[in-house]
């Protein structure tokens, strides 16, 4: 039996995607089918904390090189910016995608023409964790 106010619908229903694909049918679009097995890519950037000339760090913030990165990404669906990790010598830039490679064609010159990016390490990782990988110092 309900409660006063209870739906009655299955225990894992998905009420945001029960609404998109009701509008999507609505609207004559096919949502889009979900890609089975397609790993994320990923492509990590390790900005130096220490051994830059102290008014790169004075000059240039953290929060700009973000927001360069994010409208690259966005504007060529090249994949998304995930967000920062902040430890005491290094701060750790994390982007993913669909394809390593591009995301990291098309963020490079962006990384290369910001001064906080100088001496960067950067991570071009083909899938999860543990995955093939190579290696780019800035």
């Amino acid at each position: 039996m309900l409660q006063s106010g209870a739906c009655a619908r299955p225990r894992h229903f998905n009420v945001r995607a029960h609404y998109l694909g009701f509008l999507a049918r609505l609207l004559g679009r096919k949502s889009p089918a979900p890609k089975s097995g397609s790993a994320q890519q990923a492509v990590i950037v390790h900005l130096d904390g220490l051994r830059l000339p102290p008014d790169v760090y004075a000059k240039y913030d953290l929060a700009t090189i973000e927001d360069r990165l994010i409208e690259v990404i966005q504007r060529d669906h090249l994949g998304k910016f995930d967000g920062n990790k902040v430890r005491d010598q290094t701060t750790i830039l994390f982007m993913s995608g669909p394809d390593a490679e591009r995301l990291y064609t098309g963020v490079e010159r962006t990384l290369r023409n910001y001064p906080l990016c100088q001496r960067a390490r950067v991570i071009i990782r083909k899938g999860g964790p543990g995955s093939a990988q190579r290696e780019v110092l800035l």
